[in-house]
C-alpha cells in the first residue's frame, strides 16, 4: 500500500526531445534549445486492474493497469502516436477511446476525433502532430465514449499530458523549482449524496444499461475503525496520484511547482492550504495557459476538467496539508455544499523543515533541480502568436462579424425525471448545432437556466409538479470546449464579483458556470475544421446529453450550412450515444424520480 507515504509520482513516458529539454531546464545554459521534431510511440492497453488502498479496494478499468495512468511528455513540434488497445469483455459499457483534454489538434480522422470508440477487442491507432507554436503546459487524457465518461471517469482512468517548457522561455525561478504532478481524483463507496458519484454504480454503467453485462466490481471496504476516512461513505474521499493523504517534503521558504489536475468525475475541486499555516499558493497558470505573473490566491477554484499549475511555500516548519474547502462562503458562486463540489478534507501532508529532506526522493521530481528554489520570477512565458488578446481597449474593440455570436445555455428541465442539455435540448450526435469559419472571432455568450423552478414552468404544469419543483438545487456546469482555449472577455456583476472563480482577461479550456452570464471569445483555426464538442464537464452530465455538436469550417471552401448531418467522423464507427443513453437521466440525481421528489420536500434549497 502506498497512502501515507512520499508522493508519487506516475510512469512518464516521454520523447526524445522532452528528455533533452528537461536536461536543459535543469543546467546552466537554456539558451541553446532547438526545437527537433521528435516522434514518441505509446502503446496504452485498457483492462480489468484491481485498485488497492489501506481503506478500498475494487476493480476497475485502468490504461496500462496503472492508476493514475501514465504521464506523458512531448515537445511543440513532436509526433505523438498512440495505440490503443481495448483488452475489456464484451459490453457497451466497455467502449473506449481517447480525448487529449485541451490540446490544439484537429477533430478528425485519427487525430483528437471522439466520434469513433474501440469495442472490447479492438484496436486503434492516433496520430496527433502539435504544432510548433503549442503552448507549453499541463493537460491530461481520458476516455471519451458518450454515455460512458462517468462510468469510466469514476473508475479513475485517466492520465496527465505535458507539453514541456521551451528552455529558453522559462523563467530562472520556474526552472529551479521540483515539478510535481498531482492528479486528484475521487471514490464514493455508498449512499453517495450525488448517486451518479456511486462506486459501484457507476463502474457497472446502472444509469446507461442494466442489462449491459456485469462488471465485476468486487468492492472492499475497510469497517468498524474509526480512523477509516472512508467512514462518511456518502461523500467522494480525494485520492492523489492514486494515494490517500501522501507527504511532500519541502524545506522553509522552498518554492516547489505543483501541477494541479482535477480528474474528479463530477465535483469542483476548492485547493487551499491549512488555514494559518504561513504556506501560500501562488498561481502560474490556469489550464495550460500562463498568467502574465503568478497570482497569489487564498482558495484555487479546480472544475473537473481543469487544471492550475500553482508554486507553493511555506514559511514556517511545522506539519500542514493541502485540502479541498467546500466552504458555504462559496455557496452563490458553486451551489450548495457537497453538490458536485469535492467535500472539506486533507488530501495531501506538508512536511516542512529547515534544511531539504533528502529522504523525499519518491517524490519524483525532476532530478537535478535545486531544493532550495527561494523566489518566484516575476513575468511568465507568453501566450503563443495565435492566441492574441481578444479584449482590446475602450476605444478599439475587436470587430465580430455578424453571425459570429452564439448564445450557449446549459439548461436542465423535468420530463419523467431529470434532463439535461444545452438551449433546452439533449446532444443529437448525428445534428450540427452551429458552425463557425475559420480566422473570424467568435463571441459567445455562456449562461445556465433551470427550468425546473416554479417562475419558469408553463401554465399547464400541475400544482404537484409546482410543489415538487419549488425547491431544486441548482448546479454548477463546468464549460468545456474541444481543441481550442477561449478568452473570458466578460462576465454579469452576480457571476463572480471578487475574481473567486475566474477574471476578465484569462485563457480556459474548461470555466465552472453557475448563475449570471459570462461572455468568451476566441477565433477558430485551420487545424479546428470538422466537428468539436462543447459540453459540461460534469461526467452525468454530458452523458445525460448536455452537448452540442460545433462544426468549424473554411468559407472558401463550404458555406457551412448547419443542416448538413454531422456524420460519424469516424472508418466504421460512430458516437455511442443510444437511447440507452438519451433516457439514462430519467431519475433525480438524489435517486428515482419519486425518491428525489421527496428528498426535494425534505431537504433541497434553490441555489
Amino acid at each position: 500500500m502506498h497512502d501515507y507515504k512520499p508522493l508519487r509520482q506516475p510512469t512518464v513516458y516521454e520523447s526524445d526531445c522532452a528528455k533533452e529539454w528537461t536536461k536543459l531546464i535543469a543546467s546552466d545554459d537554456r539558451s541553446t534549445a532547438k526545437i527537433r521534431a521528435s516522434e514518441l510511440r505509446v502503446n496504452l492497453s485498457v483492462q480489468l486492474t484491481r485498485f488497492t488502498s489501506d481503506y478500498v479496494d475494487f476493480n476497475t478499468r485502468s490504461f496500462n493497469g496503472q492508476v493514475p495512468a501514465p504521464t506523458i511528455k512531448v515537445c511543440p513540434g513532436d509526433s505523438l502516436i498512440v495505440t490503443l488497445t481495448n483488452e475489456l469483455k464484451a459490453g457497451r459499457s466497455n467502449n473506449t477511446n481517447l480525448h487529449l483534454h485541451g490540446m490544439h489538434l484537429p477533430p478528425v480522422g485519427d487525430a483528437d476525433n471522439v466520434m469513433p470508440f474501440v469495442e472490447p477487442g479492438g484496436q486503434r491507432r492516433y496520430t496527433y502532430e502539435i504544432r510548433q507554436d503549442h503552448p507549453a503546459g499541463t493537460f491530461w487524457y481520458h476516455p471519451h465514449v458518450q454515455g460512458n465518461e462517468n462510468s469510466h471517469l469514476n473508475g479513475m482512468m485517466a492520465g496527465t499530458l505535458i507539453v514541456v517548457d521551451r528552455p529558453a522561455d522559462l523563467p530562472t525561478e520556474l526552472a529551479a523549482m521540483d515539478d510535481l504532478i498531482l492528479l486528484l481524483q475521487a471514490v464514493c463507496v455508498e449512499n453517495c449524496l450525488n448517486m451518479y458519484d456511486n462506486l459501484e454504480d457507476a463502474l457497472e454503467n446502472k444509469f446507461r444499461d442494466e442489462e449491459d453485462g456485469v462488471w465485476p466490481t468486487d468492492l472492499e471496504i475497510v469497517e468498524n475503525d474509526a480512523d477509516v476516512p472512508l467512514n462518511d461513505t456518502s461523500l467522494p474521499t480525494v485520492f492523489v496520484n492514486g494515494q490517500y493523504l501522501p507527504t511532500v517534503n519541502l524545506a522553509v521558504g522552498e518554492y516547489k511547482r505543483l501541477r494541479v489536475v482535477n480528474a474528479i468525475a463530477n465535483n469542483v475541486a476548492e485547493v487551499v492550504t491549512t488555514h494559518g499555516s504561513g504556506c501560500t499558493l501562488d498561481v502560474l497558470a490556469m489550464d495550460g495557459i500562463y498568467f502574465d505573473t503568478p497570482k497569489p490566491k487564498d482558495v484555487i477554484v479546480i472544475p473537473p476538467g481543469g487544471r492550475a499549475d500553482v508554486a507553493i511555500m511555506c514559511a514556517e516548519v511545522g506539519k500542514f496539508y493541502l485540502e479541498t474547502d467546500c466552504a458555504s462562503s462559496r455557496n452563490k458562486l458553486l451551489g450548495l455544499e457537497n453538490q458536485h463540489r469535492v467535500p472539506s478534507q486533507r488530501i495531501m501532508k506538508l512536511k516542512v523543515t529547515k534544511e531539504p529532506k533528502d529522504e523525499d526522493s519518491d517524490d519524483g521530481s525532476e532530478s537535478g533541480r535545486s531544493a532550495t528554489a527561494k523566489r518566484l520570477p516575476y513575468t511568465l512565458p507568453n501566450r503563443p502568436a495565435y492566441m492574441q488578446d481578444t479584449i482590446g481597449g475602450d476605444n478599439n474593440p475587436p470587430f465580430i462579424e455578424e453571425g459570429n455570436t452564439y448564445n450557449f445555455e446549459f439548461s436542465v428541465w423535468m420530463d419523467k425525471g431529470i434532463k439535461y442539455g444545452v438551449n433546452h435540448e439533449k446532444l443529437n450526435p448525428s445534428h450540427i448545432n452551429y458552425s463557425m469559419p475559420v480566422n473570424e472571432m467568435q463571441q459567445w455568450e455562456l449562461s445556465v437556466k433551470d427550468y425546473r423552478k416554479p417562475s419558469l414552468m408553463d401554465a399547464g404544469s400541475s400544482s404537484g409538479d409546482r410543489r415538487l419543483k419549488t425547491k431544486c438545487r441548482s448546479m454548477n456546469h463546468p464549460f468545456h470546449m474541444h481543441a481550442t482555449h477561449f478568452q473570458v472577455s466578460g462576465m454579469d456583476d452576480e457571476t463572480d464579483p471578487n475574481g473567486v472563480l475566474f477574471e476578465v482577461g484569462e485563457w480556459r479550456d474548461t470555466l465552472p458556470l453557475f448563475r449570471g452570464g459570462v461572455q468568451i471569445r476566441f477565433t477558430p483555426r485551420d487545424y479546428m475544421i470538422g466537428h468539436i464538442f462543447a459540453h459540461c464537464h460534469i461526467a452525468s452530465h454530458v452523458d445525460g446529453g448536455m452537448a452540442q455538436l460545433v462544426r468549424v469550417y473554411n468559407p472558401e471552401e463550404d458555406d457551412g450550412d448547419n443542416s448538413d448531418s454531422a456524420g460519424s467522423e469516424a472508418d466504421g464507427s460512430g458516437s455511442d450515444a443510444s437511447s440507452d443513453a438519451e433516457d439514462e437521466d430519467d431519475e433525480d440525481e438524489s435517486g428515482s424520480a419519486s425518491e428525489g421528489s421527496e428528498k426535494a420536500e425534505d431537504d433541497e434549497e434553490e441555489g
